[in-house]
């Protein structure tokens, strides 16, 4: 079980600063770091207005410029990207962008 703590924490400490790493690359780490993410389906599950915000993360937005340019409050845009990431696994903004570049999202 340590050794599958460790393997984590260096996964999670490769992926902070994965910039240079391929979408394919990103994927399997963020797969080995969160076996879930592997049911994600290619299409997931997202909501018109989900693949909307998805589409914005993807073109660098943060959540304040998203609601602003969505005439959405705050708190539903982090609502929709916390829906986001629980269905296609993930839970970081890059790994989320990772996964939509994969799938053409972006």
């Amino acid at each position: 079980m340590e050794s599958e703590l460790e393997l984590a924490d260096a996964i999670e400490a490769v992926m902070k600063d994965a910039s240079w790493f391929s979408r394919t690359v990103m994927d399997k780490l963020a797969t080995l770091r969160n076996p879930r993410a592997e049911t994600a389906t290619e299409t997931a599950d997202l909501t018109p207005r989900e693949r909307e915000v998805l589409g914005l993360i993807c073109e660098g937005l943060d959540d304040k410029v998203i609601a602003k340019h969505l005439s959405l409050s705050g708190n539903t845009v982090r609502n929709h990207v916390a829906g986001i990431y629980g269905k296609i696994g993930v839970n970081r903004r890059a790994a989320a962008i990772a996964w939509a570049r994969e799938r053409g999202f972006a």
